[in-house]
């Protein structure tokens, strides 16, 4: 939705912030506020409540707030909290945040990640969503502390001060081996990321820094939901297709709470066929759009049909089209970082697209985390989505695991249970995703809501599946589907926005440009790690993906061999 930059410099005057420096998370309006201890600039994505009284910094000159996010149904909730009505939810959220009732808010329908600034007590409270739908990053030394929407800006920023942020070469390493990073690693020195769902908070007068949950000690060893109770006894019915048919409903149609047109991630796939039946007839609906490729043409063959039989309007984008080199190093600049997966170049392109008619996009992302929708779920040996760069006895060392998983080797994960797994599959695989989708949508300005990550269908669903009431997998979603469409026919191979890299590969592999980045890569590994590869080795798709990424960033970051 929005952009943000906070700035304190101990007992030094702050630098003007750069109108331009994050102008891509949201053109429509940028302001900047310089008290006598910090600044703070904002700039704005309007999409609920077009008119300049939601402007940021929000302020009453007392209390400033600068907000990345969305509550969906705040005027439901404006009334069941305050019993009054508030013309956004950036008011709703700043008087909260006056009251020290943020708790209140915190599990609702939406996402968040802000830093609310108290002039009195020169004091600051900063919070991330329950999932980590979108970022909080922050430099903090003995006189500068900056906290930012991007890991990128706060490294510019920190080198204006004459400080040197260097890129770390361990993060390097981490993303080849695990295909991200974990930990609250970024791949800058010195630049942190908050972990979801926690808070931090900064006393000018003390200079301190205090996050109330930590990586290690907190959000890798606990549970990430804890039922408080369960509505169900295990001998009562299953659940009905019309129950889980209302929560799903209640989840998407808030998802649809926006001054502006709304438009939808088209596969063909489960997930977002069911959006398509339950969004075709909102008034807020714009169109459709699905990413095709030559190579697999099962995803426009479905969609089209979909969209023809309930009149969908959709645009379909051909990839084979797109120039990938282009569009890899866009999307590389665009994260500031190695991408994870070359499903990132599909998110960056479609955003790229849905630009042009709006701001919103709406995404299945989740669904397959909510309801065991991934193949390896499917197995006896349950195992990680990047098993074959996961060591877990080196990137989760001193992490207890007792409630997630045993390690039969270094390789190989073993879970005790689904919800166990999930539980990691959640904090690991599904941050890389919810990251990509920050930074690839907004460097298009457009914002991404994840229709299936709402919390209270969360809960729901994982109550469900503790006392067995649910379905294993996504047969209680294509119920639903079958109940709107009742033609519907699921496709034995998982559908999704296929992005054709190693056929790309496969002609391009003697391209001088990519031997360039390759080599550069690594360089890389030998300079900085002592790290070499056998010079017989052959640079097989796999590796090509990898090596690529980090040869690209490096050169965009002005990493000279």
């Amino acid at each position: 939705m929005c952009g943000y930059v906070f700035v304190s410099y101990r007992d030094k005057k702050t630098k003007k912030i750069s109108h331009s420096m994050m102008r891509h998370r949201g053109p429509d309006y940028s302001g900047e506020i310089d008290l006598d201890w910090c600044r703070v600039r904002h700039w704005r994505l309007s999409i609920q409540d077009l008119t300049e009284h939601s402007h940021q910094p929000f302020t009453d000159q007392e209390n400033y707030l600068v907000y990345n996010g969305e509550f969906y149904d705040f005027r439901q909730l404006a009334k069941k909290l305050y019993s009054k009505s508030f013309q956004s939810d950036t008011e709703l959220l700043f008087h909260a945040l006056k009251r020290n009732e943020f708790d209140l808010l915190k599990k609702e329908s939406g996402f968040y990640s802000f830093v609310f600034i108290v002039q009195s007590s020169k004091t600051i409270f900063a919070a991330r969503d329950f999932f980590g739908k979108k970022p909080l990053y922050y430099f903090f030394d003995e006189d500068l502390l900056v906290i930012a929407s991007e890991d990128s800006t706060i490294r510019k920023i920190v080198l204006e001060y004459g400080k040197n942020v260097a890129i770390d070469p361990s993060s390097i390493a981490h993303y080849f081996e695990y295909k991200d990073l974990h930990f609250g690693k970024t791949y800058f020195k010195g630049i942190n990321e908050l972990a979801p769902g926690s808070s931090l908070s900064f006393d000018f007068g003390n200079w301190k820094l205090s996050e109330n949950i930590s990586w290690h000690e907190y959000y890798y060893s606990k549970p990430f939901y804890e039922s408080e109770s369960i509505s169900r006894k295990n001998n009562q019915p299953m659940i009905s297709t019309q129950e889980l048919k209302e929560n799903l409903v209640s989840s998407i149609e808030k998802r649809f709470s926006a001054d502006v047109p709304v438009q939808l991630a088209l596969s063909g796939g489960i997930d977002s066929t069911l959006l398509a039946l339950l969004a075709k007839n909102h008034k807020n609906f714009d169109r459709a759009l699905t990413i095709s490729s030559g190579s697999r043409p099962t995803e426009l063959i479905k969609s089209r049909l979909l969209c023809k039989k309930f009149g969908i309007d959709q645009f379909v984008i051909d990839f084979d089209d797109i120039d990938v080199m282009e569009c890899l190093k866009d999307a590389i600049k665009a994260q500031a970082s190695p991408l994870s997966h070359p499903h990132a170049l599909a998110i960056y392109t479609i955003t790229k697209e849905a630009s042009k008619r709006g701001k919103v996009l709406i995404t299945g992302e989740g669904a397959d985390e909510l309801m065991y929708g991934y193949e390896h779920y499917k197995k006896d040996k349950i195992t990680f989505a990047f098993k074959k760069h996961l060591n877990l006895d080196d990137c989760f060392k001193g992490v207890n695991l007792h409630m997630i998983c045993e390690s039969n080797s270094s390789m190989m994960v073993n879970f005790l249970d689904n919800n166990s797994y999930r539980d990691l599959e959640v904090k690991t695989h599904l941050l890389s995703l919810l990251r990509r989708n920050d930074r690839n949508s907004m460097q298009n300005s457009v914002e991404l809501r994840a229709a299936y990550l709402d919390f209270y269908l969360f809960e729901y669903v994982t109550n469900q599946q503790k006392i067995g009431a649910l379905k294993k997998g996504k047969e209680p979603i294509v119920e639903v589907i079958k109940d709107l469409y009742m033609d519907y026919e699921v496709d034995s191979e998982k559908i999704g926005f296929y992005v054709p890299f190693d056929n790309w590969f496969s002609s391009n592999a003697d391209l001088e440009e990519v031997d360039f980045y390759i080599r550069k890569a690594l360089s890389f590994f030998e300079n900085e790690l002592n790290l070499d590869f056998l010079d017989d080795a052959s640079i097989e798709k796999k590796l090509a993906w990898s090596l690529l990424n980090i040869g690209v960033f490096l050169e965009l970051e002005g990493y000279d061999v």
